[in-house]
Order: structure tokens, then sequence, then C-alpha cells
């Protein structure tokens, strides 16, 4: 390994929390309460979260949160890529500044793909011993070099290099918008010199895994891009769901995950290419796509947006003004965040009554609320599993057909 910044981050990593400063905790975990149950870490969840931080989710959520720490790039990271996104699963990767510089095209594609990106600082430091402006210039550094990266802005999770942190520490990251992350399962996969095998990472980490698990692991593993796939199957398999640290339980908007719906769409027998998504298993659509598609039938509607009440006013039967966007069909990508919409919707001036998210930014609407609103039928063929909108028909017309 002749890369300094590598041998550095690996002794890090191996060696950690040796000379932290006084007041520091060192990050680790006891796991003899048991195989599958949430282990004993140096502080209690109820401690962290006194300063907005988290080492783990809920103890009655049958949930998972993939994370993997980004200290550099070594071929192994465009696997866990491809198998997250084939498998459709959310996860968060903390990057420092060194991998934005060598790896920019990689940094980039975790965010198109739906995942989020959080800070492990510019530089790596312990942070226990620099003061509150290095503290915040490691953070805010990195917010502005991904920014240039990329065009996107990190998400609000941070991890301290070496799990390492003060409690002011822990203020100080609150201060600027950010939960400290830590994690409650883990294991010795950041050797790249001494990578366990296949079969005693499958053991570990199915032994470790519980309700609630953040689970800790790193982009330069060939071992962890080798088990990802089969990991994510047999989780599955035992019931859990997976889900980005956006969803964690205690947050002010959490999210949910929405899963691109690759699935033919059609209006009134014609194709569409809405960009659609399926949250809990319904379709949801992009609202702008749903009336480019309408756009000229009975059941047209215009869109217009005002900010001073930030509401979204739909009036039956006026001509749809497109704005460019629309219609740009099935998201390339794994997963992603949607945040219920702030935004009041409203039909003809009356409240539209849809569920309603904010993906990227813009309004998607159950599309079956869509259709209800205004009444138009929702036509689903299971052969090539196509869904469509007929407007010569009622959405009554739909109801002993099958769900979406």
């Amino acid at each position: 390994m002749k890369n300094p910044f590598k041998r550095f981050v690996c002794a890090a990593l191996a060696c950690g929390l040796l000379g932290g400063a006084a007041g520091a905790t060192d990050w680790g975990l006891s796991y003899r309460n048991g195989a599958n149950m949430p282990p004993s870490g140096e502080d209690t969840a109820e401690t962290l979260a006194r300063y907005g931080a988290y080492y783990m989710g809920g103890a009655a959520d049958k949930t998972i949160y993939l994370t993997f720490d980004c200290g550099y790039e070594n071929g192994n990271t465009a696997k866990i890529l491809d198998t997250l996104k084939r498998r459709h699963v959310p996860a968060v990767f903390f990057v420092v500044g060194h991998y934005l510089d060598a790896a920019p095209a990689l940094a980039k594609r975790m965010g198109d793909e739906g995942h989020l990106v959080g800070s492990h600082s510019v530089n790596h430091p312990n942070m226990t011993k620099v003061s509150q402006e290095r503290f915040e210039s490691e953070l805010r550094g990195l917010e502005t070099k991904y920014a240039a990266v990329t065009g996107r802005r990190l998400a609000p999770f941070f991890r301290p290099p070496e799990g390492s942190y003060t409690y002011d520490n822990l203020r100080w990251a609150q201060s600027l918008g950010y939960h400290t992350t830590l994690w409650s399962v883990a294991y010795k996969d950041y050797d790249v010199n001494d990578q366990p095998s296949y079969a005693s990472a499958m053991q570990t980490l199915d032994a470790r895994v519980h309700n609630g698990a953040i689970v800790l692991l790193h982009a330069i593993s060939s071992t962890d891009a080798a088990v990802l796939d089969e990991l994510i199957t047999d989780w599955k398999a035992k019931g859990y769901e997976f889900a980005a640290l956006s969803a964690l339980p205690g947050l002010p908007n959490p999210t949910v995950t929405a899963v691109p719906n690759a699935a033919a769409f059609t209006v009134d027998g014609a194709p569409a290419a809405p960009t659609a998504f399926l949250i809990g298993g319904s379709n949801y659509v992009k609202l702008r796509d749903a009336a480019q598609a309408l756009a000229g039938t009975e059941k047209a509607f215009s869109v217009s947006y005002d900010k001073a009440s930030d509401s979204v006013a739909l009036v039956s039967g006026e001509v749809y003004a497109p704005n460019g966007a629309e219609l740009a069909g099935p998201r390339d990508a794994a997963a992603v965040q949607a945040y219920a919409s702030p935004q009041t919707i409203t039909l003809d001036g009356a409240p539209l009554g849809v569920d309603a998210y904010s993906i990227d930014g813009a309004n998607y609407v159950g599309l079956r609320d869509l259709a209800r609103a205004l009444d138009c039928c929702v036509t689903y063929d299971r052969e090539t599993q196509a869904v469509g909108l007929d407007t010569s028909r009622s959405y009554a017309d739909a109801q002993s057909a099958p769900t979406d």
C-alpha cells in the first residue's frame, strides 16, 4: 500500500483510539447480550439522543440501516453499488475529502442512484483533539467540496473518524445541523491485507444483526463486496427491511423508501413515460408527469404554484403548461428517499385529498388517489404488468380490478 493516505486510514481504523483527549469516548460495542440482540455501547442510546446522535434505530423495528465508510477507493465501491441497485436497497456512504478528489464519478453515482452521502470530515482527524473552529471547518469544508463535485448537498449525518468523540463534538455537530452517527454492527473488515473469509463474514454479521441495526461496512473491503448480495437476501428472508438513515425514528421529518417502478404506463391506450415509484407497494407518479400525460384528454388539468402559501393548485379542464422536465421515464436508481410533501395541493380550490410525497423537490401523488379525484379508471394488465389510466371510464369501474 504505497499511498500514504491509505496507510493513515488503515492505521487509524486498526489502532484507532489511542491517546484520545480527556473526556473523549472511543466508541466500542459489547455483544454479550446474545445473538441478534442490540449490543451495549460506550454510551446509551438515550444519552446520544440528547445530542441528536444515534448508534442504532428502534429496537422494536425490524429495520436495518446499511452504511459504508469510504476513506479511499480500491475498486470495490462500484460492485457494492451494483448490488444495491439490483436489490433496490438504500445505503449511506460516509466520505472524506480524499475520496471526493480521487473518485468523483463514484461519489456522484452514489447520489444519482438514490443513496445518501454523509460526512466523515475532510481530513479524517481524531476530532477529540481539534478545536471547535477546526471541527467546523472539517464539516463545512466537506460540504463545499461535495457540492462542487456532485452538485448535491451532503445528507445531515456525520460519522466521527475513528469513532472518537467528546460531548462537545456532539454538540458542535448538532449545532451545524448534523446527527452524529455511530454503529451497532461491525466487524474487522477494514484491513485489505487481512480480509475475513466469506463464510466467517456471513456468520459474524448474521449473528450480530438486530432490530434497528446501523451496520458499518467499509467500501474498501473485497469481502463486503462479495457477501453483500447474500447478506441482503438472508436478512430479507428473516423479515428485515432496509431503510436510509433519514428514516431513523425521532427525526422531525423521516423519509420512506421509494423504489423505482419500471412498469409500462398508458393513457387511453397510448404509451406514457412518467417517473413512478412504488411506496408501500402502491404506485406514486410525478404530479407534473400525470398532468402532461393527461393533457388533451377530458381529464386534463393545469398546475400552478403559489410561493406565498407554498401550495399547488390544480384546475380541471385548463391547459397544462409544461416546464420541460416531464415524462423522463423510470428513475435509474437503487432506491430513493421520499418525504411527506409539505405543500397543500388543491383541485378546483378544494383540498385534493391525496397522499403526496416530495422526491428530489417534486411532488409525487398516489396514482389511485389521483384517479379517484379526477374520476378516471386505473387499469392493470397482469400479463404485461402495464398500468393505465382510462379517461373514458369512471374510477368506480376499476374497483373490481386487481390492485396496482
